[in-house]
C-alpha cells in the first residue's frame, strides 16, 4: 500500500438523500481525486445522489428485486472481488455483503462504516450484530459508537476506528436574499421522522411570532407520512400556514443556505449530524440540541450554538443573541476556524487511508 494506492469499492443499497449516503459520495469523490480506482455498488437502485458522484466513477447497479437471490449475490461478489478495500455502509448492507461473501467463499476483510447513532444505546444487540460486527473492521462516525463496539460487542480496539463525518464545502457567493415581508428566515433540515422533534421547532416559531415575524422552511424527505400529518395539524392549530412550509425534493442544501438567517436542529438523537457541518461550511449560525458527534467536537469553541434542553425561552434567547449583527459576525468567524480545524477534507482523506492501511495489515 506504500507504493500503490489501494483500489476501493463502496457499497450501499441506494443513494437516497441522507447523511450516510452523502458521506459515501463525498468519500468516493475524494478517493477518486487522490488517484484511487473507485467504484460504487448499489444493490437496489442508484438513487438521486448518484448524480453527485464524479462522472468518471463507475456505478454498478445490481437492481436487486429479491433480497436473497443467490444469482444477485454472485454478481455482487464478482463485482467486488478485485478491489483492495471493500467498504460497506449501513448494517443491513453489511449483513447482505457478509452473507454473499460467505456463500461464495470470498475471503477478504470488510470495512464497515456504522452511521446509526442510536446503536450506541443498544445494550443487548440482536444475534446478527453480535455475529457479524466483530468480524469486520468497524469505522465509527462517533466516539460513542466506537466505545459501544468495544464495551458491548467486546471488539478489540485494533478493529475499531473513529472517522467523524465531513462535507465538501460548496463554493457560492454568500449573499443574503431577504425574505418577503422582512421576516427572519429560519431553516430546519431533517427527514420527517418523530426522533427529529420537528414539532418543537413549530412551537418555537409560534412563540417567536408573538413578538416578530419569523418564517420557517423545513427541508427533508417524507420518511413518515403519519408524523408529517401530525406536524401539519400542529401548524394549523397555531395558525402558521403562512409561516412554515416544507421542501421535499431537495438533494443539495448548501447552495440554498445563503437565503436564511439562522438554522434550527432540535433532533433528540444523532450520530453526526452532517447538516451542522454544512451550516459551518457556509457560515450559517444555528441552534442545536446537545446530541451527536459534531456537537461533542464543537461544544468548547461554540457553546453559544448548543442547547442542553428544550426550554423554549432558552432557545428564543439564543436565537436573539445570534441574530444580533455583532454576535453573528463573531460566531461566523469562530465557525470558520472550527470547520478548518475539524472538517478539512485533506485531514479526512488521510484518516481514512490510515484506517485502510492498518485494517489491511490485520
Amino acid at each position: 500500500m506504500q507504493n500503490k494506492k489501494p483500489s476501493v469499492v463502496l457499497i450501499t443499497d441506494q443513494l437516497n438523500v441522507g447523511g450516510a449516503e452523502r458521506v459515501l459520495v463525498t468519500l468516493s469523490n475524494l478517493l477518486y481525486q487522490h488517484g484511487h480506482a473507485v467504484t460504487v455498488v448499489t444493490t437496489v437502485t442508484q438513487g438521486p445522489l448518484a448524480a453527485q458522484l464524479h462522472n468518471q466513477i463507475p456505478v454498478i447497479d445490481l437492481q436487486r428485486k429479491w433480497k436473497w437471490n443467490p444469482l444477485t449475490m454472485l454478481r455482487l461478489v464478482k463485482s467486488i472481488k478485485a478491489f483492495d478495500v471493500i467498504h460497506v455502509h449501513a448494517s443491513y448492507n453489511m449483513r447482505y455483503v457478509y452473507l454473499a461473501m460467505k456463500l461464495f467463499r470470498m475471503q477478504k476483510p470488510i470495512f464497515f462504516q456504522e452511521h446509526y447513532g442510536n446503536i450506541a444505546n443498544v445494550k443487548t444487540p440482536v444475534w446478527h450484530i453480535r455475529l457479524i460486527y466483530p468480524k469486520t473492521i468497524l469505522i465509527a462516525v462517533s466516539a460513542t459508537i466506537q466505545q459501544w463496539a468495544q464495551d458491548v460487542l467486546k471488539m478489540d480496539s485494533s478493529l475499531v476506528f473513529l472517522l467523524p463525518n465531513i462535507v465538501t464545502p460548496y463554493k457560492n457567493p454568500l449573499l443574503k436574499e431577504p425574505h418577503k415581508n422582512g421576516a427572519v428566515s429560519l431553516l430546519l433540515v431533517s427527514n420527517i421522522l418523530p426522533a427529529k422533534h420537528i414539532e418543537f421547532a413549530i412551537e418555537l416559531v409560534h412563540k417567536l411570532n408573538t413578538a416578530n415575524h419569523f418564517h420557517l422552511t423545513v427541508i427533508g424527505k417524507k420518511a413518515d407520512t403519519v408524523y408529517l400529518e401530525l406536524l401539519q395539524q400542529k401548524i394549523n392549530e397555531f395558525q402558521l400556514a403562512d409561516r412554515i412550509h416544507f421542501i421535499f425534493g431537495c438533494n443539495e442544501i448548501q447552495p440554498l443556505l445563503h437565503q436564511f438567517d439562522l438554522a434550527l436542529h432540535p433532533s433528540k438523537s444523532e450520530s453526526g449530524p452532517l447538516v451542522l457541518i454544512e451550516y459551518m461550511a457556509q457560515g450559517l449560525p444555528f441552534v442545536t440540541f446537545n446530541t451527536g458527534e459534531v456537537v461533542h467536537q464543537i461544544n468548547r469553541e461554540l457553546p453559544e450554538l448548543i442547547a442542553d434542553d428544550f426550554n423554549t425561552a432558552k432557545w428564543m434567547e439564543m436565537i436573539a443573541y445570534l441574530l444580533d449583527d455583532n454576535n453573528r459576525l463573531s460566531v461566523q468567524k469562530k465557525m470558520k476556524k472550527v470547520f478548518e480545524a475539524y472538517y478539512a477534507v485533506e485531514k479526512y482523506y488521510s484518516s481514512c487511508i490510515d484506517i485502510y492501511t492498518k485494517g489491511l495489515k490485520l
